[in-house]
């Protein structure tokens, strides 16, 4: 954000092409671009109405021709059908020359009809407007289908050279079909209306784009100048200028939202800091909230005092060596103080027990990392954590739980918690037993190095062990990432983990091998 100087200054805008005052240089640069705007939108304007009207005049011209066709079968089928119920009545009668004195006056009634025969069941013409084709076979020729309906079917054919719409209904008599009636009207007749409908549309069209090209022009006039101002502004808000203000030249809605610009600047500017400040308390409460949950959970056993922060520190430590982000870290962070959540669930009594858990306690303690999960799965922002509570105790060989995950199956994080929770809680004390020295320690990390833990990251934590401080209680990443302090002395005793990796020999009926969990 801008720092204010003692100098109180208003921003410029540069000159506007209708403000001439003897600085012509700027005055032409600025005229150029405002005629470079216009062209643009006149193009971009002109564009869209090209394309409007070309589909326009496309979906017209395609439904125009389809009611054409539409238009033209309607009438085929209805002189089809209209000649088949005399026609019927003709051929029982056996009156031939009913039926040609019918197919004569169908024929002479319309222009486009090429043909009209009437045929016997057996394809046998009986009459057709051409009686030299009576008595012949009428020549059945497969043609293009245009529309098939129960009582007549519609096709483009072609006979003799000549194109036409072939039209065929059945002569029935009592529901007994007694012959057929064909009737052939000529395809030009329909080319020549199709023609004539996409003229009359290519001159709406050519109409409608010379007004739009007349008003685009005038309206990108109207619109070039405000527009250029506000982009202006803009760009200076763009630029981290949000002290902006653009001269207000019209009364109209350009004007009203140029009014609307200079207020909304006027907004931006005086609330920026206050909502950074927000989303900064936000983050800090909510940061303070999960470590306030994690010291009050790990207050309830006095003896593994600061283990959530301990836990931190050393995950960090690794997540630093790893190159991690300033915002992965963060996230590292915040899983670590989660990480024993469901021990919640977890009795006082089994809690500060003074002496080794028995199985049914060591099975209490294990069923935290899923009470975990559970408890995290309540609230929706920190289900992304879920994976490293759910997951800290798997072992690298796939003999943790609760799921025997393996290898690249565990969540990265939950692999570097596994390594700082195990060595943090061998390092601390509990009633029966003293805490190991770090060397010891680090000896047991590396003797589960590829069993236990990710061979790759315990090479990494040894080595970063050297920057750790076993009695810091305040802990700084200042420097390569964003600085993380631990303000609370947290408290957890992360004894499930804590012996892991040793072999306590006094642990009487508890005692267990190495790389073994106990559950206290």
């Amino acid at each position: 954000m801008p720092r204010a100087t003692g100098k109180k200054t208003s921003p410029s805008l540069g000159p506007l092409p209708s403000q001439a005052e003897g600085r012509q240089s700027k005055t032409g640069r600025l005229n150029q671009k405002v005629a470079s705007i216009r062209v643009k939108l006149t193009l971009l304007t002109l564009a869209m109405i090209t394309l409007i009207t070309t589909g326009s005049s496309l979906v017209a011209i395609q439904n125009m021709d389809q009611e054409l066709v539409e238009g033209l079968a309607r009438r085929g089928s209805s002189i089809a059908l209209s000649a088949a119920i005399p026609a019927g009545y003709s051929i029982l009668a056996e009156d031939i020359l009913a039926l040609d004195n019918l197919a004569a006056k169908i024929e002479a009634s319309q222009d486009d009809i090429v043909y009209l025969a009437i045929l016997d069941t057996a394809g046998n013409i009986l009459a057709h407007n051409e009686l030299s084709e009576r008595g012949s076979a009428f020549e059945s020729i497969p043609g293009v289908p245009v529309q098939m309906a129960p009582d007549f079917n519609m096709q483009l054919v072609n006979r003799a050279g000549y194109s036409s719409y072939e039209f065929q209904s059945p002569i029935e008599f009592a529901e007994e079909k007694v012959g057929s009636i064909v009737v052939g009207i000529d395809a030009q007749s329909l080319h020549a209306a199709k023609e004539s409908a996409r003229r009359r549309v290519f001159l709406i069209s050519l109409a409608v784009l010379a007004i739009g090209t007349l008003c685009t022009f005038l309206l990108s006039r109207l619109v070039t100048s405000p527009i250029e101002r506000l982009a202006a502004g803009v760009s200076q808000i763009t630029a981290g200028n949000h002290n902006v203000e653009v001269k207000v030249t019209s009364r109209d809605e350009l004007g009203q939202l140029t009014r609307s610009f200079n207020e909304m600047s006027k907004v931006i500017m005086s609330q920026k800091k206050h909502l950074e400040d927000n989303a900064r308390n936000l983050e800090e409460s909510y940061i303070a909230t999960i470590r306030i949950l994690a010291a009050a959970l790990d207050a309830r056993d006095n003896y593994t005092l600061g283990h959530s922060a301990r836990v931190a520190r050393l995950s960090l430590l690794i997540g630093q060596r790893l190159g991690l982000s300033t915002y992965e870290l963060k996230e590292l962070e915040m899983a670590c103080f989660l990480h024993d959540i469901g021990k919640i669930h977890v009795p006082d009594i089994i809690i500060n027990k003074p002496v080794p858990l028995d199985q049914e306690e060591a099975q209490i303690i294990k069923r935290h990392p899923e009470q975990g999960a559970e408890i995290l799965h309540l609230a929706e922002s920190l289900r992304k954590y879920i994976p490293v509570v759910l997951h800290h105790h798997e072992w690298y060989n796939g003999n943790g739980y609760p799921d025997g995950l393996q290898g690249d199956e565990i969540h990265i994080y939950a692999q570097i918690v596994s390594i700082a929770d195990t060595y943090d809680a061998m390092t601390s004390s509990r009633p029966y037993r003293k805490g190991c020295t770090r060397d010891e320690a680090a000896a047991e990390i590396m003797k589960f190095r590829g069993t236990q833990f990710n061979p790759d990251l315990t090479d990494i934590f040894l080595v970063a062990l050297n920057d750790y401080d076993d009695d810091q209680e305040l802990f700084s990443t200042e420097g390569a990432h964003e600085t993380h302090h631990f303000l609370y002395p947290h408290n957890s005793y992360g004894a499930d983990s804590a012996l892991s990796v040793r072999n306590i020999a006094s642990r009487g009926p508890e005692r267990v091998s190495a790389g073994k969990r106990s559950a206290h």
